[in-house]
């Protein structure tokens, strides 16, 4: 265990309970002397109270160390997952080129070296000029320029396939916001998990130098006469499960700080650099209606479905313009060496050029539109499907967020009472122990209830951070 751990674990055994261990060899450190020992914010903020739990959650603030809010820029920066999903939006880009070509008119340019047969050409005998005879060329050069323009591509297809692709880039930023949520949301989980076992360590350290103290304690009571030796072997066994405690909480903290390393891509160790005693700041204050209704509006990943059945709109529109006949123009000139529309040919480059217009139509274009239609309205209709999935879902999720920041709250508020109640019942047992009106069975099972609240402590604190995080993530917020 690092050495800010174990000065975290005294602390917790100090400052939660403030426990004055009566006899000599277990005596508790005091107020004074907590404030000095490394590792310790003890200073009250002014709008706190100073009561048992805020102490003790403070005793787990390190001052520079990892704060929440850190931990989810570190997550968000490196996550693969996030990256994954970036990869939509240059995707719907690449889309919206693709369409947009389709737009404009077609050019070719081509270039061209030919070699051609030699032919036998005739000779023709021509009244005053005698025998003329043609020449037969058997190499070609050319160039072609053509440039062709499809009604039916660019107006029936090509123009909703764009506006399609670029719903999908607005759809692709919805679902990159949404997914940012989600490894925002999961990032403050791992935070809160690295700070519950860290302050499990503490707990479980405190109970262990609890049980030794008692154990002593009680071996001087026997040696005296004034316990039986059954009580010395209760003790001892409360003991020996305090050190498996211990032990446990060591592995559950191994398991949380890499976990926050693996989310954060680091070995660094992390310290916990939040105040847990703090309050709690930007909870939603509305109703759960409006909570609903502000999910419903603002939920990027049900916008970008939302968008995704505009776009998908488009791409039917599409599909069903291939179904028409094609209308094209088409002009080209060509300029070649020797130019087979010139005769008879000549060992030159000569220009020629044409234009033309040309419907055309194909069964099999008209059937592949259609099939791909019927395509597109079944996954339309799978995503109206999904939306109103979605919306339950939603519905469902901000319930549980808000329902979960009321409990958690009212868990604050408890486990601060308890907190108190049970370091003043431990504190009357002792004494009752010393005058001989109860025996250790009741003192241990004081410090079962103590222990068992201070966890409360914590484990409300860091409820309440989560229940808030996951209620802005419910909401379409950034956690």
């Amino acid at each position: 265990m690092s050495i800010h751990r174990y000065t975290v674990a005294v602390g917790v055994a100090g400052i939660f309970f403030g426990l004055g261990i009566t006899h000599s060899y277990a005596q508790a450190p005091t107020m004074d002397e907590a404030r000095t020992q490394p590792g310790l914010a003890l200073e009250e903020p002014a709008d706190q109270p100073d009561d048992a739990a805020a102490r003790a959650l403070r005793s787990l603030y390190v001052p520079g160390g990892l704060t929440s809010a850190q931990a989810v820029t570190r997550i968000v920066a490196t996550s693969p997952d996030l990256d994954r999903t970036k990869t939509l939006l240059l995707e719907a880009k690449g889309g919206a080129m693709q369409a947009m070509s389709a737009l404009v008119p077609r050019l070719e340019l081509l270039g061209r070296y030919s070699r051609l047969s030699p032919v036998d050409t005739p000779s023709y005998d021509i009244p005053g000029f005698g025998s003329v005879t043609f020449p037969s060329l058997t190499q070609q050069l050319a160039s072609d320029a053509t440039l062709m323009y499809s009604f039916t591509d660019s107006l029936a297809e090509a123009l909703p396939a764009y506006r399609a692709a670029k719903k999908n880039e607005v759809a692709a930023g919805y679902q990159i916001e949404a997914e940012r949520n989600n490894v925002a949301f999961a990032a403050r989980q791992a935070y809160y998990e690295f700070a519950r076992a860290e302050a499990g360590l503490g707990v479980a350290n405190f109970a262990l130098e609890a049980a030794e103290s008692q154990r002593k304690e009680t071996e001087s009571l026997v040696q005296a006469g004034s316990a039986a030796r059954v009580d010395l072997l209760r003790v001892e066994a409360q003991q020996e499960a305090a050190r498996v405690a211990v032990e446990r909480a060591k592995f559950g903290l191994q398991v949380a700080t890499r976990a926050l390393q693996a989310l954060m891509h680091t070995e660094e160790l992390p310290t916990l650099g939040e105040d847990l005693s703090g309050p709690v700041v930007a909870i939603p204050a509305e109703t759960e209606e409006a909570l609903k209704e502000r999910a419903f509006r603002d939920r990027p990943d049900l916008l970008a479905l939302r968008t995704y059945i505009v776009a998908s709109k488009h791409q039917l529109r599409s599909a069903i313009g291939g179904r028409m006949p094609d209308l094209l123009i088409r002009g080209s000139a060509q300029y070649s060496n020797p130019n087979l529309r010139v005769i008879p040919q000549q060992d030159r480059f000569d220009p020629t050029w044409e234009a033309g217009a040309v419907i055309r139509w194909s069964p099999n274009d008209t059937v592949r539109a259609q099939g791909r239609a019927k395509q597109l309205q079944a996954e339309l209709k799978r995503a109206h499907a999904d939306v109103i999935a979605l919306q339950d879902l939603i519905r469902v999720e901000v319930a549980e967020g808000y329902h979960g920041l009321l409990a958690s709250r009212s868990a604050m508020e408890s486990a601060r009472l308890g907190l108190s109640a049970a370091r003043e019942g431990y504190r009357v047992t002792r004494e009752q122990l010393q005058a001989g009106v109860v025996n250790t069975t009741t003192l241990l099972q004081a410090q079962s209830e103590l222990i068992r609240a201070q966890v409360d402590v914590v484990d409300s604190a860091i409820g309440l951070r989560v229940a808030t995080a996951q209620l802005r993530r419910a909401i379409g917020e950034m956690p």
